[in-house]
């Protein structure tokens, strides 16, 4: 009975789930709305772009960031990544100084523009392009080895 109640739960909840978001694989990238980079440092070029949206307190943000990182280092200068926080830069400014790198930034979106022109209510999200489209979005915690070494082609 415990079993078929978690079923049902889990389909009333998906369409919750499924319009959680507004981006869609094969989308063109949106621009993001920053209101300042941490130390005015944005992340290098890099053939494929990974945007992960955070909160410095989320221990699923944490645990998606270390996920990302991994990647970055793997994939060199073909993997960069972009930290977007609504958090205040004078609260997570110093937390987040220890991520930046030359792929990786932090971007502050104060006003929560590109929060809602991505339509992102649940995180961490994290969405990887290509060329200005999406070719993955989801949970970055979730961004296995398997699942990006079919994103990111040699």
């Amino acid at each position: 009975m415990k079993r078929f109640l978690a079923i049902i739960f889990a389909i009333m909840m998906l369409p919750a789930t499924i319009k959680a978001q507004h981006i869609i694989v094969g989308d063109k990238m949106p621009d993001i709305n920053a209101s300042k980079w941490l130390m005015d440092t944005e992340p290098s070029e890099a053939e494929y772009s990974c945007l992960l949206f955070f909160h410095s307190k989320s221990h699923l943000c944490q645990q998606a960031l270390t996920t990302i990182k991994q990647h970055v280092n793997t994939y060199g200068d073909k993997l960069n990544l972009t930290i977007i926080t609504k958090e205040d830069y004078r609260d997570a400014g110093v937390a987040l100084t220890e991520h930046l790198k030359d792929r990786i930034g932090v971007a502050f979106d104060d006003n929560g523009k590109t929060f809602r022109y991505f339509g992102v209510k649940f995180i961490p999200f994290c969405i990887i392009s290509h060329k200005k489209r999406v070719v993955w979005c989801g949970n970055g915690a979730l961004l296995n080895r398997a699942t990006i070494e079919k994103i990111i082609k040699d």
